[in-house]
């Protein structure tokens, strides 16, 4: 089966957000209660417009023209929540010193083990690393960590989002390296101020010609 990846646009909206209900039910119950699912949907798990706007949120179709996957990243500082929520939202990182964030990754309860995450994640992390990001950040749900160890991230932190009326989510905050800059090995180095010692001695010499 084929599948086509695509920039969102707002036309997409209320596909975006019934693929958001129809992956929820992938969620384990022995995680979150059905509560707890339910204020998920309505306060953390949906489409930010913020992520469409800045043509960073990926859709997934099938060979029908069905939504069965999305995702994205942000070099916003919010890690999940509504576009309509202003905390944070506007508040960009900084590429080289803050961590790119990844954003609202779906899949459709259907359209599971079938590599989509994966290409999401390979597509997200190439489009922060070009934009200048050596490392990127994410918040995710127990189940979702497992995906996301396999690609690399590692847990930093283990806490909760409060949900309000005594309701909490498990999360987890991982983190990646996507650009591991080379560190010059000692031959390098020695190359360098080797070449560095010429330059010194040809410039010291034209000096002394009276040339320059």
């Amino acid at each position: 089966m084929e599948f086509t990846y695509r920039k969102a646009t707002l036309n997409d909206v209320d596909a975006l957000e019934a693929l958001i209900q129809q992956a929820s039910v992938m969620i384990d119950r022995s995680d979150y209660s059905d509560r707890a699912v339910e204020a998920g949907l309505a306060h953390i798990w949906t489409v930010d417009y913020h992520l469409i706007q800045d043509q960073t949120y990926w859709i997934v179709e099938n060979d029908q023209g069905m939504a069965v996957g999305c995702g994205g990243w942000s070099d916003r500082k919010l890690f999940y929540g509504r576009h309509m929520e202003e905390h944070e939202k506007d508040e960009r990182l900084t590429p080289g010193i803050d961590s790119a964030r990844i954003r609202a990754f779906f899949v459709h309860r259907d359209f599971t083990r079938k590599g989509i995450g994966k290409t999401l994640l390979e597509k997200c992390e190439a489009e922060a690393r070009e934009q200048g990001f050596d490392s990127c950040e994410l918040v995710a749900t127990p189940s979702g960590e497992k995906l996301y160890a396999k690609m690399g991230y590692i847990v930093v932190k283990e806490h909760e989002i409060d949900l309000g009326n005594g309701i909490s989510n498990k999360v987890v905050t991982m983190f990646k390296m996507i650009n591991k800059r080379e560190i010059p090995t000692a031959r390098k180095v020695n190359s360098i101020l080797k070449k560095a010692i010429i330059l010194m001695i040809l410039f010291f010499v034209l000096y002394k010609m009276g040339v320059i």
